[in-house]
């Protein structure tokens, strides 16, 4: 009896070890743990970014991952301490935009030693090695708004002569750069100076002043406006490093009713800058297709995460040697483009450009 039973569990153990190496179907594998992205943002205080980690976070985890959210809120040390949490949670890569572009080396390198891929987003860090810089050309936004004010002012000074106004002198200008911490700055700054330096040097342009706005602060533009109209100073065109300064440059200019006959050009192409396009008190701005920078940040982190090689268009040098570099191109936007670039792409909504304005109807 005893034996009859032995032999009836191993035929029942060979007949289902036998089922289970004919059955066709899969056999269902561990489950693997999701990906995880942490995202460690300078703050909101730029419009775009809340944009951005809200278009990042959606394509990633449309992709399949976690995906935790760090804002400094303008504060170093706040920054480092969130990306340190960031490392304690384990997470596969690392995005994250700094506060300054320099003080994050040693948190940074600790995530990298980790085993932890670093993405620097739009803004470059500085000194340290990250596994891939994404953002805009930058030397080409600072070339592409300087060219059009440039082009503006041969317009407007040829015009000024055949009524018999003449004025032979170079081109007055002031420069308000960016915030020094921030590498995009400097790389702004470049481009101004591609196109502005054989015009300088053949006395076509004067720099009359040249300031960099601590924090992207708009009153540093306010200030260097202020104090040049006081002085009785000619200013023929303003370079702001973004749409925030160019406010503070343009509402002091509005403040002594010359708003709109001086050419202000800046970059990012914010609400404010369109509605100023449409309404001619600023020449232009950039266009940045932020949403396609943010969701292609999110595949990256993804095939980072996955072990998949990255391709890039170009590489950097960030004081640690060459980054990789993934450069996105942009628009310079007037109030000839202004519809097909920003309101048919859906950037902006046409109700809210021309809010204070009648759309026209001339192409």
């Amino acid at each position: 009896m005893k034996r009859r039973m032995l032999n009836l569990i191993c035929m029942t153990l060979i007949v289902g070890l036998l089922a289970t190496a004919c059955d066709p179907r899969p056999q269902s594998e561990p489950a693997q743990d999701k990906v995880k992205i942490g995202l460690a943002f300078d703050s909101f205080v730029v419009e775009r970014w809340q944009r951005e980690v809200e278009i990042l976070v959606a394509k990633a985890t449309e992709l399949g991952a976690e995906v935790d959210v760090q804002i400094a809120n303008e504060n170093v040390d706040k920054q480092k301490q969130q990306i340190q949490h960031l490392i304690d949670e384990q997470v596969d890569v690392l995005v994250v935009v700094p506060k300054d572009a320099t003080a994050l080396g040693d948190v940074i390198s600790e995530a990298r030693r980790n085993g932890i891929k670093v993405i620097s987003y739009d803004r470059l860090v500085i000194g340290t090695k990250v596994d891939l810089y994404i953002s805009f050309d930058n030397v080409g936004i600072g070339q592409g708004i300087s060219k059009k004010l440039m082009t503006e002012l041969d317009t407007l000074f040829s015009d000024r002569r055949r009524e018999g106004i003449l004025n032979e002198s170079p081109y007055q200008l002031l420069i308000i750069n960016g915030d020094p911490k921030d590498n995009n700055s400097a790389l702004l700054n470049k481009g101004f100076y591609n196109t502005l330096s054989p015009l300088i040097e053949k006395g076509e342009v004067d720099v009359i002043d040249e300031i960099w706005a601590l924090e992207w602060r708009e009153s540093y533009a306010k200030e260097i406006v202020e104090k040049h109209l006081k002085n009785g100073d000619q200013i023929d065109g303003i370079i702001a490093a973004n749409d925030v300064l160019a406010t503070g440059a343009i509402e002091t200019l509005a403040k002594w009713q010359m708003a709109g006959s001086v050419p202000v050009v800046s970059q990012d192409a914010e609400l404010s800058a369109c509605q100023r396009i449409v309404e001619k008190t600023q020449l232009a701005t950039v266009y940045k297709p932020i949403t396609d920078l943010a969701e292609t940040c999110a595949q990256i982190a993804m095939d980072m995460a996955n072990g998949k090689s990255i391709e890039t268009n170009d590489q950097i040098d960030n004081n640690s040697g060459f980054i990789p570099y993934l450069k996105l191109d942009t628009v310079v936007v007037d109030a000839e483009n202004i519809d097909k670039v920003i309101i048919d792409s859906g950037f902006h909504q046409e109700a809210d450009v021309y809010r204070n304005v009648q759309r026209s109807e001339e192409p």
